[in-house]
């Protein structure tokens, strides 16, 4: 399924994916945030969409997604789109599950991922939005399906900013000097 065309085709359906997860799907491929010639990537990579921050999501050369944030982050989040999609729709606010400390125990795990949704839903419905009612419309509109368990997913998720070859930003100062990431966004 070619979800990014289906996203770029259905404005309601990008709408609500951005009511959601806060990701605006691009018209078109564009060319990875730069910083006026001072960023570069160890892979190639097209950005397909962005957030109300300016961070960036992209399809990297081997067809998994990366992700560079407008605060530095940079590294993969999924090994491809439907995975992505998967996780940005169970975890829409996955930034908050970059705990390590908690993925050593996937009971732990679980009940951690459970502790920052149930927040998440409460934050949302305190601004009269109905974060489960809009993440069951958009996995039923991608054919997916809502976890009630999330260990799995961000067990996945956790393995895939691990592996290698990292998907790491390097900075140029004016001066010359250069400044790298580890490559996971776990290394904060």
């Amino acid at each position: 399924m070619d979800f990014i065309k289906m996203f770029r085709e259905d404005h309601d359906l990008s709408n609500l994916l951005c009511d959601v997860c806060d990701i605006e799907i691009l018209p078109e491929f564009k060319t990875p945030e730069d910083e006026f010639g001072h960023l570069a990537y160890s892979m190639s990579a097209q950005t397909f969409a962005r957030t109300g921050s300016g961070s960036e999501y992209m399809l990297l050369e081997d067809g998994s997604v990366g992700f560079w944030g407008s605060e530095g982050a940079c590294g993969r989040i999924a090994d491809d789109l439907e995975e992505f999609f998967e996780l940005m729709i169970n975890c829409p606010y996955w930034q908050d599950y970059l705990e390590e400390e908690e993925y050593l125990d996937r009971e732990d795990l679980c009940e951690f991922a459970r502790g920052i949704y149930e927040e998440h839903v409460e934050n949302a419905g305190d601004h009269g939005f109905d974060l489960p009612e809009a993440q069951r419309e958009l996995a039923a509109c991608l054919g997916m399906d809502i976890k009630t368990d999330l260990s799995d997913l961000l067990m996945r998720f956790y393995h895939c900013t691990k592996r290698e070859p990292r998907f790491v930003s390097t900075y140029t100062e004016n001066d010359g000097s250069m400044h790298s990431g580890t490559g996971s966004l776990f290394d904060r």
